[in-house]
């Protein structure tokens, strides 16, 4: 019959959202995709579209690009309505995706506006591509603001996906390449409308919809690499009695480390052998061969089964050992690394930092330093000093404006592993050291300034700064606080300016060059959202109340009630506070008070202060010279 015939056609993310809507039936209603989903889709989107791309490319060469697959959507056609029985998650995200695009790029010329595709506006409404009504306030506001503030969401609509929408869409925001800017965010604008396509799988029989759906989701579905990496291993140790011990150890750990998260294990795998065996990279350039690094990442049980001599399996008791040993001590060490990517944890720090800033590929040269012989004192020990050298190659290329997304430091990165692999902590330090001479300094930090306002760098070199001022002056560790998007009133970058040019004509002789230097690293805080919108129009000091202590109705006193850095802004800090002043004299730093105003020549005396804390904050001598402390947890410090 005809109603019940599947039909498959070819669109492109321009094709999918022109002129079309899409409504989800009652089993389809929440949006469920955690921040690995969406992060592992934003890398696949950009490394294809990076690998492709070059600057000497006119626009229509784009259209030669290799496109990206995005997989099936199955729907059903009722009414002129198409229903989408499977794909929400993935077009969700697409749209959140569009919604991101559409803020940065709408100052921008020669961009396609990316609002069609987002919604159809009819009269005074707004209809979203994806019409689902509980999800519109969340959508406009994202759409309107680029910002969703939870805590004015109406209580009696459903929140699962809402909350979810927000925070996945937080996730774009922070995750994006930065790289993505001029040229290259027009061209792969242009490639993601025309050049990423999906199948749409369209029925008019909704049960045979659904049918087509239980069949792609519940049937034939194949072993694992992990499975079939397990099955290849275990035929290889002969021996039954040991088979079983290895076979339980095995289904130990892979659980353990998949209630991280779904296919932890098999992203312990990838690390492991990448990190471990993998001598080859696929160049950087449009052609190459897929190589070591590369295979183990789709097929790595095909990967060991070929390269098993080189690996050391030759005999039953190498696969035993390999399982029993290796893979039991390294996988509770990529567990550790995980959790400690996820929450402080003494000792292991910068791996939190660099987790925070979406340098995920530091997996790779941690796991390549640490050995199945080292004890627990040396494995954090080595995390440490790896997490460390990959910190400060992050600052300093953030303040030289050098890309840091995967695409542009992945080679880099995997060359370092080599470099390191199996040394001693002395060794490791010390090759550690001699890289460092070849990374860019701090002082591209006096020409330092922010780029856009989400710009994700700023805003966490300014928490890691302000929370290094307050632990040196003894107080906590707030930088989770500082970098937490989730949060229901989340920081903000603040700039100590008003955009107010006509307060600073006498300082600039046109807006332009007021605002770049409103924009500079030094004129600019984090703040709390709330607080940051309701003082942005203020003017940085009023007139002093009569006992000359304190400003009243000023930008000035608010940062007095706010973190360290932002009240060292005011007289006040300096007297009767110990703590601030020991760290102040203590390290030479050159803060002091502006209580009578900001003017231009203060945002470059406060750029030096700035450029000054990033040296000690990232201080090579400190950080590579690390110790295990009494209790291994690699806290002391050596003397250089």
């Amino acid at each position: 019959m005809v109603s019940s015939t599947l039909i498959g056609t070819t669109w492109t993310v321009h094709q999918l959202f022109t002129g079309r809507k899409y409504s989800l039936p009652y089993y389809q209603r929440e949006y469920a995709w955690t921040k690995k989903n969406v992060c592992d889709l934003l890398d696949d989107l950009t490394s294809r579209f990076l690998d492709e791309f070059d600057e000497k490319h006119s626009l229509n060469q784009v259209r030669k690009y290799k496109g990206y697959f995005l997989g099936p959507i199955i729907t059903s056609q009722t009414d002129g309505d198409s229903s989408l029985v499977d794909g929400q998650q993935r077009l969700t995200t697409l749209t959140l995706l569009l919604v991101n695009l559409h803020h940065r790029s709408k100052d921008e010329t020669g961009i396609p506006k990316l609002e069609s595709y987002i919604f159809e506006e009819y009269f005074e409404d707004k209809t979203f591509n994806i019409n689902v009504p509980e999800r519109d306030d969340v959508m406009q506001a994202l759409l309107r603001d680029n910002y969703f503030d939870p805590e004015n969401f109406d209580p009696e609509i459903p929140t699962a996906s809402v909350y979810n929408i927000n925070n996945r869409y937080k996730d774009i925001g922070d995750h994006l390449s930065e790289e993505l800017i001029g040229n290259k965010l027009r061209y792969f604008i242009n490639w993601l409308l025309h050049m990423v396509i999906v199948v749409e799988i369209s029925t008019s029989d909704q049960d045979m919809a659904l049918e087509a759906f239980e069949t792609m989701n519940d049937r034939g579905m194949q072993l694992s690499n992990t499975d079939m990496l397990k099955s290849y291993l275990l035929s290889k140790i002969g021996d039954k009695e040991h088979i079983d011990k290895a076979n339980q150890l095995w289904r130990e750990r892979i659980t353990e480390l998949n209630k991280l998260y779904k296919n932890a294990g098999a992203d312990f795998w990838k690390v492991w052998l990448r990190s471990t065996y993998a001598n080859t990279i696929r160049e950087r350039k449009k052609g190459a061969s897929p190589e070591d690094f590369d295979i183990i990442g789709t097929a790595f049980h095909r990967w060991v089964r070929g390269n098993h001599e080189n690996i050391g399996l030759c005999r039953a008791e190498d696969y035993q050992r390999f399982i029993n040993t290796d893979f039991e001590i390294m996988s509770s060490r990529w567990r550790q690394y995980v959790k400690a990517c996820w929450q402080l944890k003494p000792g292991l720090e910068p791996v939190f930092y660099n987790n925070k800033i979406g340098i995920s590929i530091q997996d790779l040269p941690i796991m390549e330093a640490v050995t199945p012989d080292d004890d627990e004192a040396t494995f954090i020990l080595k995390a440490q000093l790896v997490a460390s050298y990959l910190d400060l190659f992050v600052a300093r290329r953030i303040v030289n404006y050098q890309n840091y997304g995967y695409n542009t430091i992945a080679y880099t990165i995997f060359n370092l592993a080599k470099d390191i692999r199996n040394l001693d902590p002395d060794g490791l330090r010390d090759k550690l050291r001699q890289r460092v001479s070849d990374l860019p300094s701090f002082d591209g930090t006096k020409h330092f300034r922010l780029v856009y306002q989400g710009n994700k760098s700023i805003r966490y070199l300014l928490a890691r700064m302000t929370s290094w001022v307050e632990q040196e002056c003894r107080e906590e560790n707030r930088f989770a606080e500082y970098v937490d998007r989730y949060r229901s009133d989340p920081y903000e970058i603040e700039h100590i300016w008003a955009n107010k040019f006509e307060a600073h004509r006498k300082e600039f002789d046109n807006e332009h060059d007021f605002g770049t230097h409103r924009n500079k690293f030094g004129g600019l805080l984090l703040l709390p959202r709330s607080v940051n919108a309701s003082i942005g129009a203020m003017s940085y000091k009023d007139k002093a109340l009569p006992s000359g202590d304190e400003m009243s109705g000023s930008k000035l006193e608010v940062y007095r009630g706010q973190n360290l850095l932002a009240q060292s802004l005011h007289p006040q800090t300096y007297k009767n506070n110990p703590g601030f002043t020991g760290f102040r004299e203590r390290t030479g730093l050159p803060f002091k008070p502006y209580p009578d105003g900001f003017s231009k020549e203060d945002i470059d005396e406060r750029q030096e202060l700035y450029r000054q804390i990033c040296e000690q904050v990232w201080d090579p001598d400190r950080l590579l010279a690390i110790e295990p402390d009494a209790e291994g947890k690699g806290l002391s410090t050596r003397t250089s």
